[in-house]
């Protein structure tokens, strides 16, 4: 899964501007003049003059305007800004969209290669997603809170990627802090509106966010990651009353010169309250008072501005949001004003198809009949029984299908990386680049969240793509699903996809950093039977795991749509998905809560990985004896992560000419 991103307004392979995307007009700390650009190939690989500057200009507004996703690609201009989250700022967003749908289409596509064509064509449909959903009058940032995003996490996940090491980059970070109390300010007026307009979040989703704002708060503002990132190896200590410096230098071995150096810039503490001193590291490269002065300037920061403003922010949405909230018999987008055209729309942008939901609905129910038949035929062969509940309750009670520790769970993530690294290349022609490395879910978001997920590499090569695992509540983690879990996320899933795309350097930065959810999804699930076709699993347990994340994917599609369409409930969705999946239970509840919070998204993962499997069944009878399963991938990875459509129409030319070329998009 990749995450939302609610700070990183364009949702990085998902669409070119996500929901809420907006100017940086009035955005804190932003720059007077413009620093020149990093990216000298933003138009790679095209070749009509017209398209080639709508790319350029194209994307860098998006890393104008999505500052934190510049971050994350190694883009170091709009180090100390925050995205623009006001309502004005999105008037303004909209508007530069129209202003390059117009410049799209005046571009004649009759003129243009295939290459641009699709690339034309790329553009055209996310920015037509953006002002159709502006036209629906809809606003989702102004009623729709999620726990697994939003200010409450995004802050500090984005503690662990901001720079520090210059003097200019502590600037920023210290410009970037100074934005964040604006930022949640404007959050909290973003759901005023929405209650004014009758539209309002799900009661569990408000719940969730009031408690993970509430473990924030109760959290010292001197060990969060939003102080630690300033100290540069150094930490806080409680100093209790009464006690000397020296006393504090002998506890924590620390010379007493260097603690009183780096608290020089220590403000007066309140009277009541704990008094804090700054520690600075030993090997620290500033010296204790640069140190201190700059941990001492975010510490005050974060205590003066953005912890007050979390607290407004819990109070609007405990106050205001929880009372009039979706209740959980009515959760999904249908009982919002508008809510059906919106799901309608979702279901547009995250598959790139154009399927009602009763259709989805139907596939799904056929997709899950097949694989019960399948979990029954394997459950035969581990456990004597081919009855789908008896398999459930020996997998979700046995003890021994579970992890005990959290070390047991990172261990297995790296173990399982590591075999797929050494096994997959056979089966591909492009190889990714980037370095995958395996990482813990942060525990402030860890309870609240899925079981994995995967961020991308920086693009300039300075961070690799991550892994990230959930090892909260170890004992609750099944076994039987690491593997597949591993090769989704990681390799030859996420990161062998989105790592090749990036690297593309024939293709225009857009198309290399952004695309269609279903394929993304489709592939990366995809990828978890081929792992089995490879000889990867290590035993017949572990291909139950296959089977089980095959099953969640297309109940997807029957809750996602029973949710949003057909009136379910969170309850019924949570039943429906412990009778037909091998999941533990409390990752189906944090399932549920996901697909109540981001509509559409759960549909892309089988409707992707259908279209994959139909595309190679294709290839495989067309080509017969010329069919070479590394050349078909290729052929798949090839062109960044287009839509359906146009991936279907670049493989059937590939098949076309016999196997042979690229499939030229």
């Amino acid at each position: 899964m990749l995450p939302p991103r609610t700070l990183t307004l364009v949702p990085l392979l998902m669409t070119i501007f996500g929901a809420g995307c907006e100017s940086v007009a009035s955005v804190p700390g932003a720059l007077t003049s413009t620093p020149k650009s990093p990216w000298s190939d933003a138009a790679a690989g095209v070749h009509d003059a017209r398209l080639a500057t709508l790319c350029t200009d194209a994307w860098e507004y998006r890393m104008a305007s999505d500052p934190v996703g510049a971050m994350l690609l190694g883009d170091p201009r709009y180090l100390g800004r925050l995205p623009d989250n006001s309502q004005s700022g999105s008037g303004a967003n909209i508007a530069r969209i129209g202003e390059f749908m117009r410049r799209a289409e005046a571009i004649p596509t009759f003129e243009l290669a295939d290459k641009d064509r699709t690339t034309l064509r790329f553009l055209y449909d996310a920015w037509k997603l953006e002002l159709d959903e502006h036209a629906l009058g809809i606003d989702v940032a102004s009623w729709n809170i999620d726990p697994r995003g939003g200010p409450q996490l995004d802050f500090l996940t984005l503690a662990e990627d901001q720079p520090t090491v210059t003097t200019a980059e502590r600037e920023a970070l210290l410009e970037r802090w100074e934005a964040m109390a604006v930022f949640v300010d404007r959050a909290r007026a973003n759901l005023r509106r929405g209650l004014s307009a009758g539209r309002v979040t799900s009661r569990n989703a408000a719940t969730e966010v009031i408690a993970q704002i509430d473990g924030l708060l109760a959290t010292p503002c001197e060990k969060s990651p939003l102080v630690i990132a300033a100290g540069g190896g150094g930490t806080w200590t409680a100093r209790p009353d009464g006690e000397t410096l020296g006393e504090v230098a002998k506890r924590t071995r620390t010379a007493e010169s260097a603690l009183e150096a780096a608290n020089a810039a220590a403000e007066r503490e309140p009277k009541a309250g704990t008094t804090w001193i700054f520690v600075p590291a030993a090997d620290d490269s500033l010296s204790p008072i640069e140190r201190g002065r700059f941990a001492h300037a975010v510490r005050n920061v974060v205590r003066k501005d953005v912890y007050p403003a979390m607290r407004r922010y819990r109070e609007c949405i405990h106050d205001e949001v929880l009372p009039r909230a979706r209740a959980d018999d009515r959760p999904g987008v249908s009982h919002v004003a508008g809510g059906g055209a919106y799901y309608r729309l979702c279901i547009r942008r995250h598959t790139s198809l154009d399927l009602v939901p009763r259709e989805i609905h139907e596939i799904g129910l056929a997709e899950v009949a097949k694989i019960r038949a399948e979990i029954g035929e394997l459950g035969q062969k581990v456990f004597g029984t081919p009855d789908v509940a008896e398999i459930q309750r020996r997998l979700r009670t046995d003890p021994a299908l579970h992890f005990t520790t959290a070390a047991q769970i990172e261990a297995t993530a790296r173990a399982t990386l590591a075999r797929a690294e050494a096994a997959v290349p056979g089966a591909f022609g492009i190889q990714p680049k980037a370095l995958c490395t395996v990482v813990p879910i942060p525990l402030h978001e860890a309870p609240f969240t899925t079981v994995a997920y995967y961020r991308e590499p920086a693009a300039d090569g300075s961070r690799p793509g991550r892994y990230y695992v959930n090892t909260y509540e170890p004992t609750t983690r099944p076994r039987y699903e690491a593997e597949v879990l591993a090769f989704h996320e990681a390799v030859p899933g996420h990161h062998t996809q989105i790592a090749i795309a990036q690297e593309l350097g024939a293709l225009p930065l857009m198309r290399r950093h952004s695309g269609s959810t279903a394929f993304v999804e489709g592939w990366a699930l995809y990828t978890e039977r081929l792992c089995d076709e490879l000889g990867l699993y290590s035993s017949d347990v572990d291909r139950l795991g296959i089977l089980s994340f095959d099953a969640w994917r297309a109940c997807r599609l029957v809750v996602d749509t029973g949710l949003h369409s057909l009136g379910w409930s969170r309850a019924q969705a949570i039943d429906y998905m412990k009778q037909n999946t091998l999941l533990a239970e409390n990752n189906i509840a944090n399932e549920v809560d996901r697909y109540i919070a981001w509509p559409g998204q759960a549909l892309a993962y089988k409707l992707g990985q259908r279209e994959i499997l139909n595309l190679r069944a294709e290839a495989q009878a067309t080509l017969g004896g010329n069919f070479r399963l590394a050349d078909f991938h290729d052929r798949v990875l090839e062109n960044g992560a287009v839509s359906l459509a146009a991936l279907r129409e670049a493989v059937e030319r590939w098949i076309a000419r016999g196997g042979t070329g690229r499939a030229g998009t």
